[in-house]
């Protein structure tokens, strides 16, 4: 037995479900945004860090974003941070501390 509003919607009645999106030019102009600045500057940012500083520093980028979203989490919504998410950022920060620990290059050599 199928359920009613299962059926209305699988038969193309919309009134079931969620309501239609409006493609104003507002809405277009904030997912243009979105895409240029959010993906697309992501996007060159990263490139030029693997570029610079090669792949596993830019690996190092996705290993913080956890760390970010619980500081931007506690600042600017108020949440609270558990024991275990103190841990978790500590051992965060300590495998991104162990692979740039290799990272850092030698010196010019000195002729004697």
């Amino acid at each position: 037995m199928r359920d009613d509003n299962i059926s209305k919607t699988a038969n193309g009645d919309a009134s079931a479900g969620a309501p239609a999106p409006r493609l104003d030019a507002k809405v277009v102009a904030s997912i243009a945004v979105l895409g240029l600045l959010g993906t697309g500057l992501a996007y060159v940012l990263n490139y030029q860090i693997i570029v610079s500083d090669g792949a596993t520093v830019a690996s190092t980028v996705t290993y913080l974003l956890p760390v970010v979203a619980i500081i931007l989490g506690v600042t600017v919504l108020g949440e609270s941070v558990s024991g275990l998410a103190l841990g978790g950022i500590a051992l965060i920060l300590a495998g991104v501390a162990l692979t740039r620990k290799g990272d850092r290059k030698p010196g010019p050599v000195l002729p004697e």
